[in-house]
């Protein structure tokens, strides 16, 4: 197709609209923190580094995957490695560590962004390949630097954004190939963008594959038909040669290719094993997608579907046919099997150039009919593009750096009203918890800190998360710990108290009192990207039949502070000072209580009971210790705190843990039965 080129007016427009996206997006990625991917892929880095498996410490067992590990094929580690080469050049990593500093993780972000705007160059070339303009090229590239979630993303996200950029590449490099006037050095560089493309989708997400496959296989039965039979063979020797790179890359899961990619496309699918529902993308489309946008990429497509329809033009025909499928063919399988999306659009975020691409294209067809209107209307057709393009970077800039945050206008005015009738119907915002970098400074440097902290059914904070049992302020997986030296805040913190950090919602716990919020405007509400708060602390019951703790995570609602619980190693271990909290039953509360436990390497034991220090007995791997009346009544509200630390050269492993009535004469002066 070959629309008329677009008013040169427009095209700077474009140009001014990109260079803002590009800044927002590299200025966002140096300000921003870190996000929940981040600090897992540095995790699963470093131990392909050491034991050749990009898998979470949780999940090996004596340097390899564990039994129970039924998630081994979802990730490969080409990404983490070019980020870490990238990290290496500019000086934050060494061989063999990757390192955690803020500015290791600003770094990888900028990698991130050079990612992203290889995937922005890309789709340009596709939009001039289709429409024969490289002024379309520009308005294309402005299209996708406006939706929200592509530049959003580009500033973190080490898990989308390569495999949207290599998916793009595939698109082209197919493209390319299969041009019927494309001469030999514009076929042998289509072989190389679709290659990288390959091992950068595939190396990232290996369950991305069926997508770049369907692709690579058109273009290889077109190029049958044509009788094109070198560059058939070159397309199924570039598949080949990905493959045996992500071999040489990854051999630990790749060595078995077929095994590799099937699992890692089953694996996603049902990611966590759940189902997820048919209604959830088509709602995330209307929330998460500019309104503007949305509506036109669904008249591109049509367009483009008729263009495909036609093949009047073969090289047209052939771009259209692999944009399409590119943006629509995993999202309906997805749609199809219900798989488990959440977190919004940043899974389907490939489909994203795709979009910019459709959006251009029912752009073209607007403007090249609007000389056919009455004087009157004229005006619509740039209206509602500035409507559409412009007005998503502007609240963009609003929400700076935090732009994946943005919903839909629709959405704004809705989502409010819902989630003051159910808080579960509120749109997060900074889901990624970005943000916590810029609160930290308004985080108070004393008192155990718990990032996204659980809500129990009558909506208190509690002091641990999903994820973690540790201070945030320490926790490698955690937002806070890479800014934690910036917490300026000197403000005491009783013991039975905690901080809470949450992120993505202005809800703060029944038991809690803000301290400090991270806001942004949303068009014309004021939102929270995330707060920190003081919450009195809430433990769990004490068990009747006592404590136990394994690998599998049993007793974990019970810990809190320096502790490690992986499957292959009995207990829990302790590798710092740990915290074990109970709210005591009401024959307990408040009256001395016998602590006994077992354990592995018991003998450095010593301990506190809400913060009074009591003598540790041990006798092989049991121990005990008397808690007076006063230190069990010391936090009130039935709470027992018992604090352990480890002086001997073992470590301690806590196996079991068990509370009982002191029959004894209390201790302590005055103290009574």
């Amino acid at each position: 197709m070959r629309p008329q080129a677009p008013p040169r007016a427009l095209v700077w427009a474009a140009a001014v609209v990109v260079v803002t996206g590009v800044a927002i997006t590299v200025a966002g990625a140096w300000r921003t923190g870190v996000s929940w991917d981040e600090t897992y892929h540095v995790m699963r880095m470093q131990n392909f580094l050491a034991d050749g498996w990009f898998l979470l410490d949780a999940d090996l067992d004596a340097g390899r995957p564990g039994a129970w590990v039924d998630q081994r094929y979802v990730y490969a580690p080409v990404t983490m490695i070019l980020l870490h080469a990238w990290s290496l050049l500019c000086g934050v990593d060494t061989r063999g560590l990757v390192s955690t500093t803020d500015q290791a993780y600003a770094v990888r972000h900028l990698g991130v962004v050079l990612i992203s705007l290889v995937g922005t160059a890309a789709t340009a070339v596709l939009a001039r390949l289709l429409l024969r303009s490289w002024g379309w090229a520009a308005v294309c590239v402005a299209v996708l630097v406006a939706v929200p979630t592509w530049t959003g993303h580009a500033m973190f996200n080490v898990k989308d954004v390569p495999v949207a950029t290599g998916y793009t590449l595939v698109t082209l490099g197919v493209c390319v190939v299969c041009r019927v006037t494309a001469s030999g050095r514009w076929v042998a560089a289509g072989a190389l963008t679709t290659t990288a493309g390959l091992l950068l989708a595939v190396g990232t997400r290996p369950g991305v594959w069926p997508g770049v496959a369907v692709a690579g296989g058109i273009g290889v039965v077109l190029l049958l038909v044509r009788r094109r039979w070198a560059r058939a063979g070159l397309l199924v020797a570039v598949a080949a040669a990905a493959v045996g790179v992500l071999v040489l890359v990854y051999p630990a899961a790749f060595a078995d290719p077929v095994t590799a990619l099937v699992a890692g496309a089953l694996e996603s699918s049902r990611y966590g094993g759940q189902q997820g529902s048919w209604w959830y993308l088509p709602l995330y489309l209307v929330i998460e997608l500019p309104t503007g946008l949305l509506l036109l990429g669904g008249v591109g497509a049509l367009v483009l579907a008729r263009v495909v329809a036609r093949r009047q033009e073969e090289a047209a025909a052939l771009v259209a046919g692999l944009v399409l499928l590119q943006t629509f063919l995993l999202p309906a399988l997805a749609l199809a099997r219900e798989a488990n999306l959440y977190t919004g659009l940043r899974q389907l975020l490939f489909a994203a150039p795709g979009l910019a691409v459709l959006v251009t294209v029912a752009l073209a067809v607007a403007w090249g009919r609007r000389s056919q209107r009455p004087r009157r209307s004229r005006a619509l057709v740039p209206a509602f593009t500035a409507l559409a393009v412009g007005v998503p970077v502007l609240v963009q800039a609003q929400l700076f750096p935090y732009s994946y945050a943005f919903s839909s206008l629709p959405a704004s005015i809705v989502s409010p009203r819902l989630a003051a009738q159910d808080r579960d119907l509120e749109v997060q915002t900074d889901y990624w918890r970005t943000s916590v970098r810029e609160l930290a400074r308004s985080v108070p440097v004393h008192g155990f800190v718990t990032c996204t902290p659980r809500i129990d059914d009558t909506d208190r904070f509690l002091p641990r998360s999903e994820e973690s049992r540790e201070d945030c302020g320490t926790d490698p997986i955690g937002p806070l710990a890479p800014y934690d030296a910036t917490r300026a805040v000197d403000r005491a913190i009783s013991p039975d108290h905690f901080l809470a950090v949450d992120a993505g919602s202005a809800f703060v716990g029944q038991n809690c009192a803000p301290l400090h919020r991270v806001t942004r405007r949303l068009w014309w509400r004021t939102v929270t990207m995330s707060s920190v708060s003081e919450c009195d602390l809430v433990l769990a019951d004490y068990p009747a039949a006592g404590a136990t703790f394994d690998g599998a995570g049993q007793g974990a609602d019970y810990l809190r502070g320096a502790w490690s619980m992986l499957r292959p190693e009995p207990g829990a271990g302790l590798t710092g000072p740990g915290l074990v909290g109970f709210t005591l039953p009401a024959g307990l509360a408040d009256r001395p209580v016998v602590v006994t436990g077992t354990g592995l390497g018991v003998q450095g034991l010593s301990a506190s009971a809400n913060g009074w220090p009591v003598p540790v007995r041990t006798d092989g791997d049991a121990f005990a210790f008397d808690v007076p009346a006063a230190a069990s009544a010391a936090y009130g509200g039935a709470r027992l705190v018992l604090s352990l630390s480890d002086t001997a050269p073992a470590d301690l492993r806590l196996l079991s843990l068990d509370l009982s009535l002191d029959l004894a004469p209390d201790p302590t002066p005055g103290g009574a039965r």
